[in-house]
């Protein structure tokens, strides 16, 4: 870990986990603006990445919708989550709804120096049982194990997210690095106070990622594994 982590102190792993572990941010900005254009609402890629990636969809449905109440938040959200799972199912073997390269060697490897490492992601239970039951993530995590939006938890950029992920892993926030893929994620994590956060290159650029405060940046977890080697 010295040669990833020069000069700091990290003893646990956290991890966002769409466009971050699963590549999908393609597929979650289709069923996004399919769900909005079905509601007369046409947004630009901009927009999307300003107010859709890392959000989570009580803020993104507020942001378009205006005050909504709490049955149509879950109903247009259940909407939206099932053509994305449906988009993920057609993928098929050989498409993108897997893991990002490395990733399943690393979990390996961290869980067998026993190093802490969880999962902080904005999705809501419905996507996270469907990762269970797919991507076989019972493999490393327990639902217990991991945090997930519960919808009582403050979004990205609110630190909160990364701060329960660190409670769980029983470490302080500059022993902990967060791996993130959206501006608003980084934020997040800035904000928790972490030692050290590493930018995932899979939907933003490299440039855009460091200017958001990233301070390395991966494409994927192939080199993690040789890294944990040493």
């Amino acid at each position: 870990m010295k040669t990833f982590f020069p000069g700091k102190t990290i003893r646990g792993w956290i991890f966002d986990f769409n466009g971050t572990l699963l590549f999908d941010s393609p597929a979650h900005a289709d069923a996004w603006k399919n769900f909005l254009l079905s509601k007369g609402i046409c947004v630009t890629d901009e927009e999307m990445r300003r107010n859709v990636q890392g959000r989570p969809n009580p803020f993104i449905l507020r942001h378009f919708f205006g005050e909504l109440s709490e049955e149509e938040i879950r109903r247009y959200s259940a909407e939206k989550e099932e053509a994305y799972r449906e988009a993920c199912l057609s993928s098929g073997k050989d498409g993108w709804f897997r893991l990002a390269d490395g990733a399943e060697e690393m979990f390996d490897r961290l869980k067998a120096e026993k190093i802490p490492f969880t999962i902080a992601t904005s999705s809501q239970w419905d996507n996270v049982s469907f990762y269970f039951e797919h991507l076989g993530l019972g493999r490393w995590f327990t639902p217990e194990s991991i945090v997930f939006d519960n919808g009582k938890m403050p979004g990205k950029p609110a630190p909160d997210i990364y701060w329960k992920a660190m409670k769980l892993l029983n470490l302080c926030p500059e022993e902990c690095v967060v791996f993130e893929d959206s501006l608003s994620g980084i934020a997040a994590a800035r904000a928790a106070g972490v030692g050290l956060i590493v930018g995932v290159a899979s939907d933003l650029d490299e440039k855009t990622l460091q200017e958001g405060g990233a301070e390395k940046i991966i494409r994927d977890f192939r080199w993690a594994s040789d890294v944990l080697h040493g």
